[in-house]
């Protein structure tokens, strides 16, 4: 979900009107029994006995009652989602079973969003899509999706801070934007000539569609170009969207391609994460040392995560890992993975990192399927970077910051790769 944000929410109610005692009966015990497995997970596993001083035995005396009290599957659901909530930690997640992350659908509008202000703006539209051929252009401000405005998308998100709400209202532009293949979507957008009306058809998001244990099914796409530097050096940016291992052959093809490159640009933009042990191949790319890039913390052991130097490509030709100057992309929707990845190698001074603050969302997680068939990702770990740095709940604060503008949007800018571009051009040229 590179820009477009998804959410895990129920979409499926179990108890219907109609319901015979019988079936009530199983719905209840079900919802019973994938409580207790819930707590009892998070009892067992969660990397801090302490619970960060929370009693967790208390929390299972007050909610249980409530859970036994409810009326329907999906007052269930919220009700261990707000036990969750408890922890105020990020990646723990209770997914219904058939739900695509809280979507309406399976395919959306071509665009891709961020907040500005009090804002939902576009960002980038997909070429050669029917929303580019409906005329929408990144800069134009989203008013409304079908009878919703999006100050209600504002006005409902939850969260314990601005940064969590902000992704919270993100996330409800983007369930709006969705739904069926090819089903009409009315937008009103406000753009440099006034407000006007467009309709557009929506599509299947782009890309390799991958199934990663218990998840709903992901989009993988891996984009690669050559950009010059003001200064007329070759750079290569490398964009994916997600550290899956789909993704791993076209990662290092790309780089293999810009081996020559005088800089490499990793766009990490809206990668919420993925996989974190394919830090260690990408890394090694970079860095022929086998140097610590953090550690994972586990109730039962750490877990040093150590870099995999490349020296040969999969075609077996000898290598040597990139020694030029890299710029990593990075902003407000850079989760998990890529968090950990852009942290430990900015605190490595192996790259630089370009744009604004991070998710701030960087466990290591877990999935299991209850016996509902809801899907429950919990903690396992906490993440420090090789200096000791903790990104959960703070990011990775980018070595140069470049604000994102409405301005900049409407005139085709990119500041963000313009900056890292222009870095390039300072930094020592390569033997």
């Amino acid at each position: 979900m590179r820009a477009r944000v998804t959410t895990v929410a129920a979409g499926l109610v179990l108890a219907m009107a109609g319901l015979s005692a019988v079936g009530a009966q199983s719905w209840r015990q079900s919802s019973l029994a994938a409580f207790d497995e819930v707590w009892q997970t998070i009892h067992d596993t969660y990397y801090d006995p302490t619970f960060g001083d929370l009693d967790w035995k208390a929390v299972r005396e007050e909610f249980r009652p409530r859970v036994e009290a409810a009326v329907s599957g999906q007052d269930v659901r919220e009700i261990i989602r707000e036990m969750l909530a408890r922890l105020g930690q990020s990646h723990f997640m209770l997914i219904a079973p058939s739900t695509t992350s809280g979507l309406r659908g399976d395919a959306h509008v071509a665009i891709d969003v961020r907040l500005i202000g009090r804002d939902v703006v576009i960002t980038r539209v997909d070429a050669d899509s029917a929303a580019s051929t409906a005329g929408l252009v990144p800069g134009q401000i989203i008013r409304r999706v079908g009878e919703e405005p999006a100050s209600r998308w504002f006005e409902a998100a939850v969260g314990p801070n601005e940064r969590v709400r902000a992704t919270d209202t993100l996330a409800r532009a983007a369930a709006a934007l969705s739904g069926p293949v090819g089903s009409p979507a009315t937008l009103v957008v406000a753009g440099a000539d006034g407000e006007r009306t467009v309709q557009v058809a929506r599509e299947r998001e782009r890309g390799q569609v991958v199934q990663f244990g218990n998840l709903p099914p992901l989009v993988v796409r891996v984009e690669s170009a050559e950009h010059a530097t003001p200064g007329g050096r070759r750079a290569g940016v490398i964009v994916f969207s997600m550290w899956m291992p789909a993704a791993a052959a076209k990662i290092d093809a790309a780089i293999d391609e810009f081996r020559a490159a005088d800089g490499l640009i990793l766009d990490l933009r809206g990668n919420p994460g993925g996989i974190v042990e394919m830090m260690r191949g990408v890394a090694g790319h970079l860095i022929d040392e086998e140097v610590s890039l953090g550690r994972v913390q586990t109730r039962a052991a750490t877990l040093e995560l150590r870099v995999n130097p490349r020296r040969s490509t999969r075609d077996g030709r000898t290598v040597t890992p990139f020694a030029g100057p890299v710029a990593i992309l990075v902003d407000e929707l850079t989760g998990s993975a890529s968090e950990c990845f852009a942290g430990s190698l900015q605190s490595l001074g192996r790259v630089r990192v370009f744009g604004r603050t991070t998710m701030g969302q960087a466990l290591p997680a877990a999935t299991r399927k209850l016996v509902t068939g809801d899907i429950l990702m919990h903690v396992l770990g906490d993440f420090v970077t090789p200096s000791g740095t903790r990104l959960e709940g703070q990011g990775v604060e980018p070595d140069e910051v470049v604000p994102l503008t409405v301005a900049d949007l409407r005139a085709g800018r990119d500041r963000t790769l313009e900056a890292a571009l222009a870095w390039i051009d300072r930094a020592p040229r390569l033997p």
